[in-house]
């Protein structure tokens, strides 16, 4: 298979090496689920636009060839950019699916919705206790920060406050420190549940009722 693919055209090869890489980049983190025929194909279409460059493209061989690749590594940055989420929602407005290709939603999140990070984290533990981080701005520049959410379900984040099992809360005073900030991983089998909460320029409807609501004074007992 490998000498048969270097007897090819330049043209053909370098439209299917960089069709490939268009392909790994438009589906980083969210391709387990692809076979082979998913992976060939893709990279084919992602191909096309340097397929196209080599053929009706400038006389310059060595031009031609760098236009046409950075066309289609353009091709597959913009599919994960815009692309997927364009057709998710034509998907959706022409009632054709809801689902969006992704074999679960926590993929989907992690992964595969990477517009906006999350402003807050909260992990359930299953030995009873819930481990917080109140801001994750405030690790925008540590390590692995604000937060890591691995694709098998386990967590990294900076735990500014946990709950212990009897309901009470205490605040983490250590993760800030001089020699470094304290990063704490989860392993999946020790999640319960995980919460996460979001702060874009977006308010949602029902976020805005709750954030009069919160802002009420509470009746005196």
């Amino acid at each position: 298979m490998g000498s048969e693919l270097f007897a090819l055209s330049f043209a053909v090869q370098l439209a299917l090496g960089a069709g490939y890489l268009a392909y790994l980049i438009a589906y980083a983190g969210i391709r387990q689920h692809h076979t082979t025929a998913d992976a060939i194909f893709k990279s084919f279409a992602f191909g096309v636009p340097a397929s196209a460059m080599m053929t009706y493209g400038y006389q310059t061989p060595v031009l031609t060839s760098l236009i046409a690749f950075a066309l289609t590594i353009s091709a597959g940055v913009c599919w994960r950019w815009f692309g997927m989420n364009a057709w998710a929602a034509l998907a959706r407005n022409a009632k054709i699916s809801w689902a969006d290709d992704i074999p679960s939603a926590w993929i989907s999140i992690t992964a595969q919705a990477t517009g906006a990070a999350p402003s807050q984290v909260i992990v359930e533990m299953i030995d009873g206790r819930v481990l917080m981080c109140d801001d994750t701005r405030d690790f925008e520049n540590a390590y692995q920060g604000p937060v890591t959410l691995g694709l098998i379900g386990d967590i990294a984040l900076y735990v500014t406050s946990e709950e212990r099992p009897d309901g009470k809360w205490f605040d983490k005073t250590d993760v800030i420190h001089a020699e470094g900030d304290l990063l704490t991983y989860v392993p999946v089998a020790q999640i319960k549940r995980v919460e996460l909460r979001y702060l874009s320029g977006k308010v949602s409807r029902a976020g805005a009722t709750a954030a009069e609501v919160a802002g009420e004074e509470e009746p005196a007992v």
